[in-house]
């Protein structure tokens, strides 16, 4: 039979889950195959005779050089085994990359040999020396397609990827419906925000999305969702220097008669006097308006003269939300790494700690 003619029905398509075992006897030209190695080579059991020259004929020229000197070693009980990774091109012509794996052994399947090697109980010809006890030392080897599995090895981490990458969408799209909510923001506006934040609090996305979602169950329903929305994001970082910014965070005042205008606004403007610079701070600070805070802020600490002085001047906020914390501390931090010195002017508020100046707490 050709070796690249196919049964009239044509084979069946090999199991790639299933690797193939074979075995070669001790002479290196007799082979025993399983059903998936027939089917990988690209016949039916029984369609072909194996054998070593058959193998070498299904391997790439330049990987039959490596083949054959595998499968003729001869078999040292106890030996090392060894293994060879080759393109196989089965009887259509279809390359497959495989890998065979052989280790010594003695196959108990195959009838013993008499002792002058005459024949085996099965009628096999004489062939090599048989073991101490009586049988044939084979070869046994495992021949893989790796080709099957790492395309069933992608699929299946394609397939949980997906199926996480669903799941987290799933998650980011109702955080996202919660700050469109609480923000008065659009769509896109809230996967920015949500984005605006992985950045900042260096976590994904999907995280934020989390800590979001874990605040909104058991909230007081008299209670701003803003507030707890910004002290969910607070959370996500370690805030340090608290007493430095006490009495700012959770600083609020009621929204004007009428009620809010969603999306909330915050304006940011500094002026240079002398060696000092004044930040005026207008409007309201939430996790929604913070992208604009620490912009405004950031150019405002880079027009500080060397050694000079800059002063926050919240006093004209209607709203300091919990989130502001994070991004004052952070303030300061850059501050001190700047030699600046920081003044915070918070709110007005009835409380009388708050119409102080708070001097030395940062952002």
């Amino acid at each position: 039979m050709s070796l690249t003619s196919r049964p009239a029905s044509g084979p069946a398509q090999p199991n790639p889950t299933a690797p193939g075992t074979f075995h070669v006897l001790g002479d290196g030209d007799a082979l025993a195959w399983s059903e998936p190695v027939y089917r990988l080579h690209g016949f039916e059991p029984g369609d072909v005779v194996p054998s070593t020259a058959l193998m070498l004929a299904h391997c790439h020229r330049e990987d039959r050089p490596a083949l054959e000197a595998v499968l003729r070693a001869a078999p040292v009980a106890g030996g090392d085994g060894s293994s060879v990774r080759y393109r196989l091109l089965d009887a259509g012509g279809a390359e497959r990359s495989v890998l065979a794996v052989l280790a010594p052994g003695v196959d108990a399947r195959h009838a013993h040999r008499s002792a002058d090697g005459d024949a085996d109980h099965g009628g096999r010809p004489a062939g090599p020396p048989v073991a101490p006890d009586g049988r044939t030392p084979e070869r046994l080897g495992l021949l893989v397609d790796l080709g099957a599995e790492i395309s069933a090895t992608a699929a299946r981490r394609a397939d949980d990827m997906l199926a996480a990458a669903i799941a987290s969408r799933e998650v980011i799209d109702q955080a996202k419906g919660a700050a469109m909510l609480a923000y008065g923001l659009d769509g896109g506006a809230a996967f920015d925000f949500l984005r605006w934040h992985s950045e900042h609090l260096n976590v994904k996305v999907r995280s934020v999305a989390e800590r979001l979602l874990e605040s909104l169950p058991g909230r007081e329903a008299d209670r701003d969702p803003r507030d707890v929305l910004d002290a969910a994001l607070a959370g996500l970082a370690d805030v340090t220097g608290g007493a430095e910014v006490a009495g700012l965070d959770g600083a609020t005042r009621p929204a004007p008669a009428g009620g809010r205008t969603l999306p909330a606004t915050l304006v940011v403007r500094h002026t240079v006097e002398g060696r000092a610079v004044v930040a005026q701070l207008a409007g309201e600070v939430d996790a929604g308006t913070a992208p604009a805070l620490v912009a405004g802020l950031t150019e405002a600490l880079r027009a500080v003269p060397p050694r000079g002085t800059l002063v926050l001047d919240a006093s004209g906020l209607q709203r300091l939300g919990p989130v502001a914390a994070l991004h004052i501390a952070r303030l300061r931090r850059r501050a001190e790494h700047a030699g600046v010195q920081l003044r915070v002017v918070a709110p007005l508020s009835g409380r009388a700690e708050m119409r102080e100046d708070v001097t030395g707490a940062s952002m």
